[in-house]
């Protein structure tokens, strides 16, 4: 571990400036890419929830016509 830390730390010597930004744009990018990856996640997630309570409201509607038009034949008897 301690020949790792010893290495990054020559690179940012040897690269002055530029290397810490080069790192904290590199950091920046994981993070973002993490945050994309669970916000693409969520919306799926979300989209099958609205699929699925499209497709009950539809069946409820149904439902609810069905009911009607048996009401309606059961007065005109």
């Amino acid at each position: 571990m301690g020949s790792v830390f010893t290495t990054i730390v020559e690179l940012l010597q040897s690269t002055g400036p530029y290397g810490m930004m080069a790192i904290v744009g590199w950091a920046f990018w994981r993070v973002n890419e993490k945050k994309d990856k669970e916000l693409r996640e969520f919306y799926e997630q979300l989209v099958k929830l609205s699929e699925t309570q499209t497709e009950t409201i539809v069946k409820v509607e149904m439902a609810l016509v069905g009911l009607r038009e048996a009401l309606r034949s059961y007065r005109l008897e």
